[in-house]
């Protein structure tokens, strides 16, 4: 990876939630994830609900590039959002709704650093860019 990224989203984005208000704003979107060797886990998530905890619309994620030593799973399914309690859409925490999960998985006795970056083709028709930096220990 050719530079460390040192943003990290907050809030309604933490750790990949991006709910509605993504569709809308053009900046993109980086995340710091932390992987054991060999074992997957979930680096982003995508839904969309409207205030009454119903889809909105459901997003296209694909990869855009990377990882340079691992793969990504890309799975379309329900789960658990996770708003902020200043979002009038936290009350939609407790039910799981449909969405979009990416996973990662390093490649067999890789430790260091990786990166994927994904593309979100929104239903209301923009384009984001997701960058996820994985440390991979």
């Amino acid at each position: 990876m050719t530079s460390r990224m040192s943003f990290i989203m907050a809030g309604a984005a933490l750790f990949g939630f991006t709910g509605y208000a993504m569709a809308g704003s053009p900046a993109p979107l980086i995340f710091e994830k932390t992987a054991l060797s060999e074992q997957e886990i979930y680096i982003f998530q995508d839904a969309n609900l409207n205030p009454d905890c119903t889809t909105a619309g459901i997003d296209i994620v694909q990869t855009a590039s990377g990882p340079s030593h691992g793969s990504i799973r890309i799975v379309d399914g329900k789960f658990f959002p996770s708003f902020p309690k200043t979002s009038e859409r936290y009350k939609c925490n407790s039910q799981s709704g449909d969405g979009v999960r990416a996973f990662y998985k390093s490649a067999p006795g890789f430790k260091g650093q990786d990166q994927v970056n994904l593309t979100v083709h929104t239903f209301t028709g923009n384009i984001r860019t997701v960058t996820v930096n994985i440390t991979v220990q």
